[in-house]
């Protein structure tokens, strides 16, 4: 179960592999065994907002609540099958509506599956992105708040995105994965090309030729010394999007690349954990991938960091602290976020985690100057 907690939850984000922790409920003749694991959380958030305005929201942290449902199969010619499906319903609710939870509905994350050999693993279907994934997978905010963006509306907080690393989404694709070579794996994907969701003018209509599929790539490496671990990555993006139309100011069409590279460091050494994470790429966006400009015609620059450190006490209770910032400049114009994050994550048991996260963020989106979120919660895990 403790490892449902740290690899199954991410592989509800991650899904990089076959489904491991949650329990068999069934099994056919054929060997095929399938089972169903998920978590449920929910935080208190007390909002200090920059102007005085104070609020409190009963909401989810930066992950959902999970139901997974996972197949297996036998193993038959050097090969295994694997498929999972995830989707995240939300236990919050808008404070300014009732049974609709203002808008909010569930939401189908994962929709995969695997076929894994000597040869590697082939994955297709719709699961997070390979490009920025590790930021967030290893970022302390994934069990907590992180930044809060208002205490009135429903749905997830955001954690660091966009406040250090950029979101990498659940898109779908085809990739590949290489075995483990002694510590070293490198995945590609071919992804369905996403198209921004504003034009160069904002409210425009556009038209996106996106001809060709957008890549993403991700190379780990992973080892273990007397007392620790070390790991490393570096991830690209690349996609093209031609041919864009402003049909209120056809002069304004521009032809957008849209690149990123990241790279990062975990290294743990007794109870200590440090973390650092770097992203710089063009029309990548701050909080989502792919962004048209915000102003004129020319691309936009984005930088991505964090750098987080932790102790973790009797393998229960892990104390860390992190700082991070997104920065992204167009045509002049410089738009900055950043956020300090303070927490106590305590393992009551093997189902049971209880959170208590302090965090003060900056943004110059999200309709945030400043604020100090806290935020106490629990999780469930099965």
């Amino acid at each position: 179960m403790n490892k449902f907690k740290t690899t199954a939850l991410a592989a509800a984000l991650v899904a990089a592999s076959a489904p491991a922790s949650s329990a068999v409920i069934a099994t056919n003749a054929d060997g095929w065994e399938i089972s169903f694991g998920g978590t449920v959380n929910l935080f208190m958030n007390f909002y200090d907002n920059q102007g005085g305005t104070n609020e409190v929201h009963l909401q989810e942290g930066l992950l959902p609540a999970f139901a997974t449902f996972k197949a297996k199969s036998p193993t038959v010619n050097g090969l295994t099958g694997t498929a999972q499906i995830s989707f995240a319903p939300d236990s919050s609710n808008s404070k300014l509506r009732r049974q609709d939870k203002g808008g909010t509905a569930i939401d189908m994350r994962e929709v995969f599956f695997n076929v894994e050999g000597s040869f590697g693993t082939f994955s297709v279907g719709r699961t997070l992105g390979i490009f920025s994934r590790q930021a967030i997978l290893k970022d302390q905010t994934l069990f907590g708040v992180g930044a809060g963006g208002n205490g009135d509306g429903a749905g997830t907080t955001l954690g660091r995105i966009a406040h250090g690393y950029v979101y990498p989404a659940f898109d779908t694709r085809f990739s590949y994965k290489t075995p483990d070579m002694n510590g070293f794996q490198l995945e590609v994907g071919l992804y369905d090309p996403l198209e921004g969701d504003e034009g160069p003018i904002g409210g425009s209509i556009n038209n996106w030729d996106t001809s060709i599929p957008r890549v993403e790539a991700e190379a780990t490496y992973g080892t273990s010394f007397a007392g620790g671990s070390l790991n490393l990555w570096l991830g690209a993006l690349w996609q093209e999007s031609d041919n864009v139309y402003n049909a209120f100011a056809p002069s304004n069409s521009v032809d957008l690349t849209h690149w990123g590279v990241d790279g990062g460091i975990q290294v743990t050494f007794g109870g200590f954990e440090f973390v650092g994470h770097y992203t710089t790429g063009e029309n990548l966006g701050q909080l989502f991938k792919i962004a048209a400009p915000v102003n004129g015609t020319n691309d936009t620059e984005e930088d991505h960091w964090y750098a987080q450190i932790g102790y973790t006490f009797m393998g229960t209770t892990k104390v860390a602290a992190s700082y991070g910032e997104s920065e992204q400049k167009d045509n002049g114009t410089t738009l900055n976020n950043n956020l300090w994050t303070v927490g106590v994550y305590h393992d009551v048991n093997s189902w049971l985690k209880l959170v208590a996260e302090y965090n003060n963020q900056e943004s110059d989106q999200l309709g945030v100057t400043d604020a100090d979120v806290f935020g106490v919660g629990a999780f469930i895990f099965w």
